[in-house]
C-alpha cells in the first residue's frame, strides 16, 4: 500500500478532488493529511496531483520522525539531515504558514534536490541552508531538532536488497562516529526543555540504542515515551523508550527512533532583540500566502519568509526561487500556485481540456498577453502564457 501527504493547506479539499477525478481512491491514515491509496489506476507517481506538486508520494515509516517529534503550529524547527525534503515536508504543514522550518543538507547535490522538492510543493515556510550537521552554526537555540542521521539503511533491504553486504559492521565506525557528532550538535542546538527526535532507517543497534545510551552518558540527555497514536505497531527497542518500526513488505521500510529532551527550564527562544537579515529587497505587487519578502540576487527573484528575516541573524541561507526579472517585469516560475490572488485566471472544468493544454494543443482564452493562472475549477495548478489569446504552455 502506498501513502501520500497534501501539501497545500489552502486547497486541500481540491487537491482530493483532482485525484478523485483521475480515478484514485484513497483513505485518511495517521494525521488528516496524509492519506493510503485504495485503489490506483495507474502508478500515483504519474498522476496531476503529483505533477502540480499537491500531493508527496511517502514511505510509512518516514512519516514518523516529524510526526513524534510534534512541534507546535507557529514553531520554528531545524531538520539538521534533510534532503530529500520528505520529513522537511510533513514538518512545514505542522508548523504552518506562521512558523518556519530551516531545512539543512551539506551535499550540494542533495541540497539541489531538496531545494526542488520544496519548491515544487510550494513550501514557502522553509528555509535552506548547507552545513556540515556537526558544524551546524550556533547562531540561534531550537525548541524542536530532527536528527534523521546518515545510516547503513539495513532497514531498506526491500528496495536495496544487497545493502547489508554493503554496510557490513566492520565498515561502520566512520558512520558510528559521524552520528555522534551530529547528535552531539543537535543537543548543543536543543534548548532546555525542547525537544529531539534522533531517527534512522537502519535495523543496527550499534547506530540506534548504543547512539541512544552514549547521548544520555555523555551529553545529557533524557529519553521521552512515545504513544504510538497512528497503530502502527511500535516495537520497544533495546532500551526503555526507544522504538524500531518494523519492516513490512509493500507497506514500511524498517526505522529507528527515540524522541529526547534537555533538561532545565523551558524558555521563549523566539523574542528579543535580533540581527535582521540584510538583502535586496524586490518592490513588486506579489502577495503569498506566507508572510514575508522578495530578494533579487541577479535577476533571480526569491521569498523569503518573514519569520526567517527577523529571527536568523548571520545563518545564511536561501528562500524559495519563484521567478526572474526580465525587461517585461517579473516573470513568475511556472509552478508558483500559492498566491493569495492572480489578475488572471483560466478556470478549466474538465481534465481532457488541461491535458490538451499540457500537450501543447491550440487552446485559446479571452486575455491580454501575458501569464495567467491556469487552475483546475478553483484549484490554482500553474502560470501559463497567453500570447494572441492561445495559451502557451510552459515547462516546469
Amino acid at each position: 500500500m502506498r501513502y501520500f501527504r497534501l501539501t497545500s493547506l489552502s486547497c486541500a479539499d481540491l487537491s482530493l478532488d483532482l485525484l478523485r477525478a483521475e480515478g484514485f481512491s484513497f483513505d485518511l491514515s495517521l494525521e488528516n493529511f496524509i492519506f493510503s491509496l485504495s485503489q490506483e489506476p495507474f502508478s500515483a507517481g504519474n498522476s496531476l496531483a503529483h505533477y502540480f506538486g499537491l500531493i508527496y508520494l511517502q514511505d510509512k515509516s518516514s512519516y514518523l520522525p516529524p510526526l513524534v517529534l510534534n512541534p507546535r503550529p507557529g514553531s520554528i524547527v531545524l531538520d539538521l539531515c534533510a534532503s530529500p525534503g520528505s520529513k522537511t515536508g510533513v514538518l512545514s504543514w505542522l508548523v504552518g504558514s506562521e512558523g518556519l522550518v530551516v531545512a539543512n543538507e551539506p551535499s550540494f547535490s542533495r541540497l539541489a534536490t531538496l531545494r526542488q522538492n520544496l519548491r515544487r510543493c510550494n513550501q514557502l515556510n522553509v528555509i535552506c541552508t548547507s552545513y556540515r550537521g556537526e558544524l551546524f552554526p550556533l547562531v540561534r537555540g531550537f525548541d524542536y531538532v530532527l536528527a534523521d542521521v546518515p545510516c547503513s539503511g539495513w532497514g531498506t533491504i526491500e528496495k536495496n536488497p544487497q545493502v547489508k553486504k554493503i554496510w557490513t559492521q566492520d565498515k561502520l565506525d566512520h558512520l558510528l562516529s559521524l552520528q555522534r557528532k551530529i547528535l552531539k550538535r543537535a543537543s548543543q542546538l536543543l534548548n532546555p526543555g525542547g525537544r529531539l527526535v534522533y531517527s534512522t532507517c537502519t535495523t543496527n543497534q550499534r547506530e540506534n540504542e548504543d547512539q541512544i545510551a552514549w547521548a544520555e552518558q555523555e551529553l545529557g540527555l533524557e529519553r521521552l515515551p512515545v504513544e504510538d497514536k497512528w497503530r502502527i505497531g511500535f516495537q520497544p527497542g533495546k532500551l526503555t523508550n526507544t522504538y524500531q518500526i518494523p519492516l513490512a513488505e509493500g507497506e514500511q521500510q524498517g526505522f529507528f527512533l527515540a524522541l529526547l529532551t534537555k533538561p532545565g527550564e523551558k524558555r521563549n527562544s523566539y523574542g528579543g532583540s535580533q540581527e535582521k537579515f540584510r538583502f535586496q529587497e524586490c518592490k513588486l505587487n506579489l502577495e503569498l500566502e506566507v508572510a514575508g519578502k522578495l530578494a533579487c540576487f541577479e535577476q533571480k527573484v526569491f521569498f523569503l519568509p518573514e519569520r526567517a528575516l527577523s529571527w536568523t541573524g548571520g545563518l545564511k541561507f536561501k528562500g524559495t526561487l519563484i521567478g526572474k526579472l526580465t525587461k517585461k517585469g517579473l516573470k513568475l516560475w511556472p509552478g508558483l500556485r500559492c498566491l493569495k490572488d492572480a489578475e488572471f485566471k483560466i478556470r478549466l472544468s474538465e481534465l481532457k481540456e488541461l491535458k490538451k493544454i499540457m500537450r501543447g494543443e491550440r487552446i485559446t482564452a479571452s486575455l491580454p498577453d501575458g501569464q495567467g493562472l491556469l487552475c483546475y475549477f478553483d484549484l490554482p495548478l500553474c502560470w501559463v502564457k497567453v500570447k494572441n489569446k492561445r495559451i502557451i504552455w510552459q515547462y516546469f
